[in-house]
């Protein structure tokens, strides 16, 4: 079973929310696995590994019951793990539990496959695993002796590893046994959550209350069963007398603010008028304003990120220029004179924001939406070319932190101004040197510093962490990213939400919140079962009422400046229509989800993507066929040009610092390009940058010596988890990178491989990768870091660049994961070359090992290569 970093397990909730459970009652939320639509998983459940496969039937299983089916009848098994999961599962290690299901099979073939409930890690598991052939619909049970979990928490899961035919699963059930498992398990406290009713703000944000229509709409999530005959929904604010109501409704029900409410704290709350009793009640941060007038007139859309809105020239001394932003958020103002004399650009009359000695003449300024203007004066001011535009938060994570692959030239200050500051707007984390800070400020840039706060236990751990945080109090930062939430587990958003709307945030900053996963767009009810703030969010939202809770309380944060960010580390895959599929189903398809979820959402959207492809360290690449810059560029060309991203919020990266210098000044290039730019086409065409450059073949050896050519004992091998651990090509691989060639040394021979380079462009620059290790201490999974005697020789038609190549031994001790400290330590090989001819052949070696050794090599790889003088 392969399982990716990012499947991280719900918090273990206070032993108060545990109770007995029933004979015979299911732990499981909707084992039923109902599900409304066909491409959307059972509400309460999250699909991880390859989703693509899996398709949901309302009904038609066992007495037409709904079921989940698992189907793949292509030539070949799937590549890695499918997984339907639900998190939060209360059990007690030891004792006995009945695990039932009904399956049906058609010509179905998988190693590993069942309907399981999980540990901590997934180191163990029990429930029914035999799934083979074709049978009509059985149903399976069984006693299961619970396994035990480092931290005493649990997951149910229906999957299928690397499998052909099908597989359908309907009513999934979990039922305790012995009497300690009744008295000690507990079904999810989610299902507590969901018993009762929900009300979310939807529309407007709490603070874009227009003054001229003071109303807030809430929509309703509750059980069918709720009767609504009774109930009416009350609205008080902290600033104003008097109490509003309005009989609630099923959907939205609309109630106008109290008369004289202008900002402060609403509370809303739902009511039995006859008899008194409060069924649910909450506060929420509002402000009363005053719409600006938006203008689109002189306006040119250049993309999904970027709107020029004013473009003109200076025609005489301290002339004032116009324009009017769309929305609030940032603009890129930029003056181009070839005049040698002194202007200032001054904006809204506040202070300079250009003058001749900003660097580039241009800068990045953070605005309300409506009229501004900047006035232009100076000797040089005549004649000069005025450009602003709208565009969307451009984010990097993270600054001035050097590649633990130290062969890398430094990503200090100077690289930074060379590369980054001319493309984003925000850094996060990292540092900023004290001496640049104020200057780093005055420019209009933010710095966010980000807040380990996954999986908050209690809805009280949220406010502590924040009052803590640096990011919340240090001069230097302006808000702070929360890192990270998961939609695969409601009930860490439900603690997550109800803190963030208690915490105070005495220092008006902002509060983003990373997030892993899809939302759950569907479905009003819940089925019966500034200083800033940014949260990183993972997945897609699945969870009705929660779901929409959470992104609203994020979006709302920091007086509605707060913002989402999806976690987009999108993994390579063997071709490009392979990759793009994926990305529409990884990228695309959540903020399609996003968008259905909650109103206006997407301006407080930002999609992260992984620019990190640093073998050994972390890496999103793992298909040594792929021009990884390509794909990269693949990305941001989907976000500026396909109207499911229109208006988006903010864009930008994760993990800059496991990225090589090639790829991180590329990184920085395609984030100007599109986001600065406001450029539709693909950079890579103006490099010659494609996909599959397809100038060497078969890296990883998975076709056998294909493309090779082998001189003496050179034998092929496989190692299970290799990749993933060794090399950390993170995120889940399927078995992609553990195969390799090795080379057996003796005294009396020393073996070569080599295979010939095709379609060079002479003149052109070239990088040579590959991955070297001791295959023995792959096997026996021993951590020894050294110089691996294997090299490379290229033939006629190829000149080395020395100073642009180097040669890593990775001797850390441990890995970035708990998966990456027991695991051989490999060799990476850099090699910049310049092409003399259209081909070139290289011959790897194993020259300078010693007798007996058994050496490995994959990820070997030939792509075109960025020189600095080329950018």
């Amino acid at each position: 079973m392969i399982i990716r970093q990012a499947c991280a397990i719900l918090p273990i909730f206070v032993m108060s929310l545990l109770a007995a459970v029933q004979p015979g009652e299911n732990l499981l939320l909707n084992g039923k696995l109902k599900s409304d639509r066909t491409d959307t998983p059972p509400e309460y459940w999250g699909v991880e590994g390859e989703g693509q496969y899996l398709t949901y039937y309302a009904n038609g299983g066992p007495e037409d019951r709904p079921y989940v089916s698992f189907v793949n009848f292509g030539d070949t098994p799937t590549v890695g793990e499918t997984v339907l999961r639900q998190y939060g599962l209360f059990v007690v290690p030891g004792e006995l539990y009945h695990i039932s299901a009904w399956v049906r099979t058609r010509d179905f073939a998988s190693p590993n496959a069942g309907a399981i409930v999980g540990n901590q890690g997934w180191t163990k598991a029990v429930g029914p695993t035999k799934f083979q052939g074709t049978q009509d619909w059985t149903f399976v049970e069984s006693d299961y002796t619970m396994v035990d979990s480092p931290d005493g928490s649990y997951f149910s899961a229906i999957y299928a590893c690397r499998f052909t035919g099908e597989l359908d699963v309907a009513d999934f059930q979990v039922t305790a046994v012995s009497q300690r498992a009744q008295e000690d398990s507990s079904s999810s406290p989610l299902r507590r959550i969901l018993s009762k009713p929900l009300l979310v703000p939807w529309e407007p944000r709490p603070h874009q209350i227009p003054a001229d229509n003071p109303q807030l709409a809430f929509r309703l999530f509750a059980s069918d069963q709720l009767d609504l005959t009774d109930l009416e929904l009350t609205l008080s604010a902290s600033d104003a007398a008097g109490t509003m109501a309005e009989p609630l409704q099923r959907g939205l029900t609309t109630v106008s603010l109290p008369s004289g409410a202008r900002e402060g704290v609403l509370t809303v709350t739902i009511r039995n008028r006859a008899t008194g009793e409060e069924l649910f009640s909450s506060s929420q941060e509002f402000t009363v304003i005053q719409p600006p007038s938006l203008s689109t007139v002189g306006h040119r859309r250049l993309n999904n990120l970027v709107t020029e809105v004013l473009n003109a020239t200076v025609e005489t001394d301290g002339q004032t220029l116009h324009f009017n932003t769309p929305r609030d958020g940032w603009v890129f103002i930029a003056i181009e004179t070839d005049n040698s004399g002194q202007f200032v650009a001054i904006l809204d009359k506040s202070g300079q924001v250009v003058t001749q000695e900003t660097p580039r003449h241009e800068t990045f300024r953070n605005i309300p939406a409506g009229d501004h203007t900047l006035t232009v004066s100076g000797d040089a001011s005549a004649g000069a070319h005025l450009v602003v535009r709208s565009i969307a938060e451009v984010f990097n994570y993270c600054p001035c932190t050097n590649s633990l692959v130290t062969e890398n030239p430094p990503y200090d200050w100077a690289f930074q101004q060379r590369y980054g500051l001319p493309a984003i707007t925000t850094q996060n984390g990292g540092n900023i040197p004290p001496e640049y800070r104020e200057w780093f400020r005055a420019q209009g840039y933010r710095w966010l510093g980000n807040l380990n706060c996954t999986r908050p236990a209690t809805p009280e751990t949220m406010p502590e962490l924040l009052s803590g945080s640096p990011g919340m109090n240090a001069p230097q930062y302006d808000g702070v990213t929360c890192d990270e939430q998961f939609f695969n587990q409601p009930g860490s958003l439900v603690n997550f939400t109800q803190g963030v709307r208690a915490y105070q945030n005495p220092n008006d900053r902002l509060i983003y919140t990373w997030i892993v996963g899809k939302p759950s767009p569907e479905g009003n009810d819940l089925r019966t079962a500034a200083r800033l703030i940014y949260t990183w969010i993972v997945g897609k939202p699945n969870t009705p009422g929660v779901d929409h809770d959470f992104m609203a309380a994020c979006v709302d944060a920091s007086h509605g400046q707060g913002k989402l960010l999806i976690e987009a580390y999108c993994r390579t895959k063997a071709t490009e229509q392979a990759a793009r599929e994926y990305l529409d189903d990884y990228v695309t398809d959540t903020v399609r989800k996003f968008r259905q979820t909650l109103p206006g959402v997407i301006g407080s959207t930002g999609v992260i993507f992984g620019d990190f492809n640093q073998l050994p360290i972390l890496s999103l690449h793992h298909h040594p066929e792929v021009d990884y810059k390509y794909y990269l560029d693949m990305q941001l060309n989907l976000i500026a040009n396909n109207p499911e991203f229109a208006g988006l919020g903010c864009i930008g990266y994760w993990g800059s610092y496991y990225a090589d210098h090639e790829l991180h000044r590329w990184a920085y290039m395609l984030l100007r390009h599109y986001c600065v730019e406001g450029k539709t086409t693909m950079l890579s065409d103006e490099y010659g940058f494609s996909y599959l450059p397809g100038h060497v073949i078969n890296g990883d050896f998975r076709r056998n010596f294909d493309g090779w050519k082998a001189q003496g004992d050179v034998t092929l091998d496989s190692c299970p988890g290799l990749a993933a651990t060794s090399q950390n090509r993170w995120g889940g691989n399927g078995g992609i990178g553990d195969t390799f060639a090795v080379f057996h040394k003796t005294s009396e021979e020393t073996s070569t491989l080599t295979q010939t380079a095709t379609g060079l462009e002479p003149g052109r620059a070239y990088l040579l990768q590959f991955i070297a290790f001791d295959a023995d201490d792959a096997h026996a999974k021993r951590v020894n870091g050294k110089d691996i005697g294997i090299r490379a020789t290229l033939g006629d038609g190829a000149v080395v660049r020395d100073d642009l190549s180097w040669h890593h031994i990775d001797r850390r001790q441990t890995g970035r994961y708990a998966q990456n400290n027991d695991c051989v330590r490999p060799n990476l090989h850099h090699i910049v070359f310049i092409a003399t001819a259209p081909e070139v052949a290289i011959t790897l070696d194993n020259a300078l090992a010693q007798p007996g050794e058994n050496l490995g090599v994959n990820f070997f790889a030939v792509t075109p290569f960025l020189l600095e003088s080329e950018e």
